[in-house]
């Protein structure tokens, strides 16, 4: 999420789903106080939401930062779609579908934990509809 689009959400209802078991932790003074500031301009999201959203926000930065390293070939990009049309119907030539290689670095390491502990946190909670993560593949052009 764009820390730019938080100001909006904090305006909307909340229907994120929570783990089922509270997490407590200690933030330093000036913190705490700016997450109060941040509530009383937003009454309708309650401390939970201010922070988890803060978090996920500060979370997509620093996963975007984590740097990638090209593992094994996967493969080709599946869903491709048809090829393309000119005007009259005939097929136009298409570049071919991006490889995808397996992710060994930090940003693929980020991505396969976090899946591991979203699975044990969706068993635990009961959830019987996964929410997907990105997969840990880096896609590259063939022209590249």
């Amino acid at each position: 999420m764009d820390p730019k689009d938080l100001v909006k959400v904090w305006d909307a209802p909340d229907h994120s789903r929570l783990t089922p078991k509270q997490i407590s932790i200690r933030l330093p003074i000036l913190v705490a106080a700016k997450v109060s500031a941040l509530c009383e301009m937003y009454p309708r999201s309650s401390k939970s939401k201010v922070i988890g959203d803060l978090l996920a926000t500060a979370l997509d930065e620093v996963e975007r930062e984590l740097p990638s390293k090209k593992g094994k070939f996967l493969g080709y990009e599946k869903d491709y779609g048809l090829p393309p049309t000119d005007p009259l119907g005939h097929e136009v030539e298409q570049p071919p579908p991006p490889s995808m290689f397996e992710d060994v670095g930090l940003k693929g390491k980020f991505r396969e934990l976090t899946e591991k502990h979203l699975r044990e946190l969706e068993k635990e909670a009961g959830i019987k509809e996964p929410l997907s993560v990105p997969e840990a593949v880096i896609y590259e052009d063939e022209d590249k």
